[in-house]
């Protein structure tokens, strides 16, 4: 699997007097080089992440009771390994996720697979040299014994989700001396109680406020404003997801108002985050999940990453690997490309992306035991992928499947009458901008015509969501 190009294509129709000229979109991914673990002993990498200072070719990688691995990443080609930093320099704690600030990397510590783990915390490393990592400082304490599935830094204090747990807050305002603000167990009763399947994961921080993938226990909000008192303030859940499937709150990625969610088996689902109560924008469900078949199912999304200008999302799929999503408008977002190979026996958790790469982290499950056990992955290690993009602009004529067309003009345009025409009566016009914010909106149009004006906006790409009496559509118009 070198090369695997998806492209979406919104047909060319002819109608009585009008054609729609076809948008392509794709994004092409091409495989730069890979590193796999021996089968033997088991090693997974959980997940990797670039060395984000430049000419520092480097990637690390989060391989738990292997500890940390630093690879060379400087030749085409080629993931090179350079060190093993082993458990016992992290108090024997295994390595289980990482972020970088600079010359530092902070490193979760604590296996947050299995729940014999003496101790959980964060270590914090001098990365000035890859090549000889030193440890400025540990923290960790047997109070939380569910390891740390993720972490997050933001200005002086550090984040960590530590499964049934909750959650940690970390003073790393001297790295060389992390101090123990306050810790906070979410509500483990909502929507219901589970068997060990309330689990803080994925993390987002925004305004004093942290979202966090709570696993069966949906999507959490926490007031972090006093790091020593953490207040959880919101919860939330899909309730036709949660009734259909074990929805499971995995990892978040947050573009304005708008809230990127992945939930296993049951794909990715796009929350709008703007007030209370959230809401469900889109639930992309590409595989049926029910209650019944999360177990062998070959999708299981895990981590997501926001990229091109917080354009493109990308999700990891367990074995179907990596799946690529055009995030513009938050509003109707669509699959663009994927790299998947579901006759192989790998699996994805983690990734990172750095300019037009990808890193991908591969998970060892020596045994699928079902229905304990998601799938068999074998072997763990890291590929290297490069992506490109391809975009054929919208014309101003459109037509869906029924034969509807709308012009829009003029465009570009100076946000003074923008002028909407359609062939059916014009039911709801909303205008949004590249981070999802609406701008404009009008209902109870009932024309096939309608003059807008946008005012005080800044110059740029925005996107007018038209609803008719026959469907809807979304155009992009430029400002100038």
């Amino acid at each position: 699997m070198n090369k695997i190009i998806i492209t979406f294509l919104i047909s060319a129709l002819i109608g009585k007097s009008n054609v729609c000229i076809a948008q392509i979109d794709t994004v092409t991914f091409n495989l730069q080089a890979t590193h796999l673990f021996p089968s033997f002993p088991v090693k997974s990498s959980y997940t990797s992440l670039f060395d984000k200072r430049p000419g520092m070719n480097y990637l690390y990688s989060a391989n738990m009771e292997s500890g940390l691995g630093i690879y060379d990443i400087s030749v085409p080609n080629a993931i090179t390994p350079v060190l093993n930093f082993t458990i016992g320099n992290f108090n024997n704690l295994d390595v289980s996720t990482i972020e970088q600030i600079g010359n530092s990397l902070f490193v979760g510590i604590g296996d947050f697979q299995v729940n014999s783990n003496t101790s959980s915390g964060l270590a914090v490393l001098d990365i000035t040299n890859p090549t000889k990592p030193s440890v400025k400082d540990i923290w960790n304490s047997p109070a939380f014994h569910h390891g740390i599935s993720h972490l997050i830094i933001e200005g002086n204090y550090a984040y960590l989700s530590t499964m049934s747990d909750g959650i940690i807050i970390l003073d790393i305002s001297d790295e060389n001396n992390i101090i123990f603000k306050s810790s906070l167990q979410l509500d483990l009763n909502y929507p219901a109680p589970s068997a060990n399947a309330h689990n803080a994961r994925g993390l987002k921080y925004k305004n004093d406020t942290l979202y966090v993938c709570f696993d069966r226990g949906g999507l959490r909000v926490v007031d972090v404003t006093n790091k020593i008192k953490p207040v959880e303030v919101y919860k939330y859940i899909n309730s036709t997801l949660n009734s259909q499937a074990a929805a499971a709150y995995n990892d978040i990625a947050i573009k304005g108002n708008y809230a990127f969610v992945s939930v296993d088996y049951c794909g990715l689902e796009v929350i709008d985050i703007s007030s209370v109560p959230f809401t469900s924008v889109q639930w992309i469900n590409p595989w049926g999940c029910t209650n019944s078949n999360w177990s062998g199912a070959d999708l299981h999304t895990n981590e997501l990453a926001l990229a091109n200008n917080d354009s493109i999302l990308f999700v990891t799929g367990g074995q179907s690997e990596l799946f690529a999503y055009d995030v513009t408008n938050p509003n109707t977002i669509k699959k663009l490309g994927e790299f998947v190979n579901l006759n192989d026996t790998l699996a994805t958790h983690g990734l990172d992306v750095l300019n037009n790469k990808v890193s991908l982290s591969f998970i060892h499950t020596p045994f699928h035991i079902p229905p304990f056990t998601p799938f068999f992955a074998d072997p763990g290690g890291l590929k290297l992928l490069e992506f490109n993009i391809s975009t054929l602009n919208n014309s101003l004529f459109e037509l869906d499947n029924n034969e509807e067309s709308i012009l829009i003009f003029p465009n570009p345009n100076s946000g003074n009458n923008i002028n909407i025409k359609s062939n059916s009566a014009i039911t709801k016009i909303m205008i949004t901008n590249s981070i999802g914010e609406l701008l404009y909106s009008a209902n109870k149009i009932h024309k096939t015509e309608h003059t807008l004006t946008l005012e005080s906006q800044e110059t740029g790409m925005f996107f007018i969501n038209i609803i008719t009496t026959k469907g809807q559509t979304t155009k992009k118009i430029i400002i100038n």
